[in-house]
C-alpha cells in the first residue's frame, strides 16, 4: 500500500506580476508503508516545498498528492500522521502536559500522556511552561507531539535539531523502536552524525536537485498488509463537542495567564466616570462608547492572536492535524464573546451606577443581547485579516477602525446624499441602528433589515476568512 504518493507534481511561485519560478518539476514518488525515506539535497532545493505538498499545507501547480489514498488535507489522512516541523513557537502560556493534552485531543486513538512525555524523557518537566524549555527540551517536545496521534506515518524535518547528546541518542532509540512498529517515516535531515544511525535503517534515499527528483533505493521492505484495528479507527467521526470544549479550554487558559492583558482590558469601563451626569446624553454616549469598545475588541483580539500565532509557526502545525478550522476559528470567537461579556456587564454597572442611568432589566438585556451578538461579524473579520497580514500591520487596521466607525456608525456627519447611501453598506450603521432600536433611541425602525445585513456580512467575512485560511501566505 502506498502510504505517500505523488503523481506528475511540479510547483511554482509567482516571482512578479508576469513571472513565475518552478520550484519542483514532474515530481514522481511512492512511499509504501513500513518504509524509511530520507530525503535530501541542496539549501533551496525543495525539501521543504515538497513536505508542505505531502502535508497539503500547498497546493501543486499540477499533479495529484495522495496520503493513504486520501487528500492530504482530509481527517482520515491526518489522524495517522505525526509530524516534526521547523520554525514553530509554543503557546507561551501553556505548560508541557497541557500541550501534550490538548494535541492527543485532537485523535481518535492517542497514546497516554504519560507514555508520550515517559518516551521524550519530558515527565520531569510536565509542569513547565513549554515555550521555556531549553532547545533540546523544546525538540524532544516537537517529537513527543508528532508521537501523541498514534501515528502510522511519521514525517520529521531536521528532528535531530539543537537536541544534546542524550537527547539525540534517545531519539534514535525511539525511532528503532518505530521501526519495530512498521511505521512508516519521511525525514529531511542535514546532520551529519545523523546518518551514523540511517545507514542501518533507511529504505530509500530520495535526492532533489534543481527541482527534480533521483531515487536512491538502499533495500525493498516487504510488507504484509492486513487489516488492523487502527486501520478501522479511520471511520470514525469527528466529535466536533469534544474537541470546541479541549480548543476553548486551551484559549481560555491562555487568556487567565495574561494578567496585564485582562488589566488593561478591564480598566476601560472606568472611563465612562468621564461621562456626564445628564441621563439622555450619558445614555448614548454609553451605547456609542460600549459599541465601539467592543468592535475594536473583536478585531484587535482575534486578529492580533491569529497573525501572531501564525507568523510563529504555531498554526502551521495546526494546520496538519485533524483539529477542524472550524473548531479553531469557534473557540477563538467564544473566547472573545466571553471577554466581551464581562466588560460589557462592567460598563453597564458604571452606567446604572456611575452615571444613574435608570432602565427596566429588559431593556438592559435587550441592548446588552444586541451590542455582543452585534459584533459576531467584525469577529469573523478580524479572523480574515489575521491570516491576511502581519501582527504590525494589524496595528494600523485596528486604527483606522475607530474613525471608519465613528464616521459610518450614522452619527449626523454629512447631509449629502451620496453620503447616507454609502454608509447604507457600512456594517457598523446596521449594527448602531440595532443597538439603538434596543435602546429605544430614534432609529429608522427597520432592525429586520438590519439583522438580514449583518446576516450577510458575516457570512462574506466568513468566506473570506476561510479563503484566508486556504492562502495564508506564510507557508510560502
Amino acid at each position: 500500500m502506498n502510504v505517500v504518493q505523488l503523481k506528475n507534481i511540479s510547483k511554482s511561485f509567482n516571482q512578479s506580476l508576469f513571472k513565475r519560478k518552478e520550484i519542483l518539476t514532474e515530481i514522481n514518488l511512492n512511499i509504501q508503508k513500513g518504509e524509511f525515506v530520507v530525503l535530501k539535497g541542496a539549501n533551496g532545493s525543495g525539501k521543504t516545498t515538497l513536505l508542505n505538498l505531502i502535508l497539503g499545507l500547498l497546493a501543486p501547480t499540477q499533479g495529484e498528492v495522495k496520503l493513504f489514498g486520501e487528500n492530504p488535507k482530509s481527517f482520515h489522512s491526518k489522524i495517522r500522521l505525526g509530524v516534526v516541523l521547523q520554525k514553530v513557537s509554543l503557546p507561551k502560556n501553556l505548560t508541557v502536559k497541557e500541550l501534550v493534552n490538548l494535541l492527543r485531543s485532537y485523535y481518535p486513538n492517542p497514546l497516554s500522556t504519560e507514555e508520550i512525555l515517559s518516551t521524550v524523557n519530558l515527565k520531569s518537566k510536565e509542569n513547565n511552561w513549554a515555550s521555556k524549555l531549553s532547545g533540546g527540551e523544546e525538540q524532544r517536545l516537537f517529537f513527543a507531539l508528532a508521537l501523541a496521534g498514534n501515528p502510522e506515518l511519521l514525517i520529521l524535518d531536521e528532528p535531530t535539531r539543537n537536541l544534546d547528546e542524550e537527547g539525540f541518542i534517545e531519539f534514535w532509540e525511539q525511532i528503532k523502536i518505530c521501526r519495530e512498529k512498521n511505521i512508516t517515516i519521511l525525514m529531511v535531515t542535514n546532520n551529519q552524525a545523523d546518518f551514523t544511525y540511517l545507514d542501518n535503517l533507511v529504505t530509500k534515499y530520495v535526492i532533489l536537485k534543481e527541482g527534480k527528483l533521483e531515487e536512491n533505493i538502499i533495500k525493498t521492505v516487504l510488507v504484509e498488509e492486513k487489516e488492523s484495528s487502527k486501520f478501522k479507527e479511520t471511520n470514525r467521526k469527528i466529535n466536533y463537542t469534544y474537541l470546541l470544549l479541549k480548543q476553548t479550554y486551551a484559549e481560555l487558559l491562555q487568556l487567565v495567564r495574561t494578567p496585564l492583558y485582562l488589566l488593561g482590558i478591564f480598566l476601560l469601563p472606568s472611563l465612562i466616570v468621564l461621562f456626564p451626569m445628564n441621563q439622555k446624553s450619558a445614555k448614548v454616549m454609553l451605547i456609542f462608547f460600549c459599541g465601539l469598545m467592543l468592535l475594536i475588541l473583536a478585531i484587535e483580539r482575534l486578529g492580533k492572536r491569529i497573525a501572531i500565532e501564525r507568523v510563529e509557526g504555531w498554526l502551521k502545525l495546526l494546520k496538519v492535524t485533524p483539529l477542524p478550522p472550524s473548531v479553531f476559528f469557534r473557540a477563538k470567537i467564544i473566547i472573545t464573546l466571553l471577554l466581551s461579556t464581562i466588560i460589557l456587564s462592567l460598563m453597564f454597572i458604571f452606567g446604572a451606577f456611575k452615571l444613574g442611568i435608570d432602565e427596566y432589566l429588559i431593556s438592559w438585556l435587550a441592548m446588552f443581547l444586541c451590542l455582543l451578538l452585534g459584533i459576531i461579524p467584525f469577529a469573523i473579520f478580524g479572523l480574515a485579516m489575521g491570516y491576511l497580514f502581519n501582527p504590525k500591520s494589524l496595528d494600523s487596521i485596528v486604527g483606522l477602525s475607530v474613525p471608519f466607525a465613528v464616521l459610518t456608525c450614522g452619527l449626523p456627519i454629512s447631509k449629502a446624499k451620496w453620503f447616507s447611501d454609502l454608509i447604507d453598506f457600512s456594517p457598523v450603521y446596521h449594527y448602531g441602528q440595532l443597538v439603538l432600536y434596543s435602546a429605544n433611541i430614534k432609529n429608522d425602525n427597520n432592525i429586520i433589515l438590519h439583522l438580514v445585513f449583518l446576516g450577510i456580512f458575516s457570512l462574506i467575512f466568513y468566506l473570506v476568512s476561510i479563503w484566508a485560511y486556504k492562502k495564508d501566505q506564510s507557508l510560502n
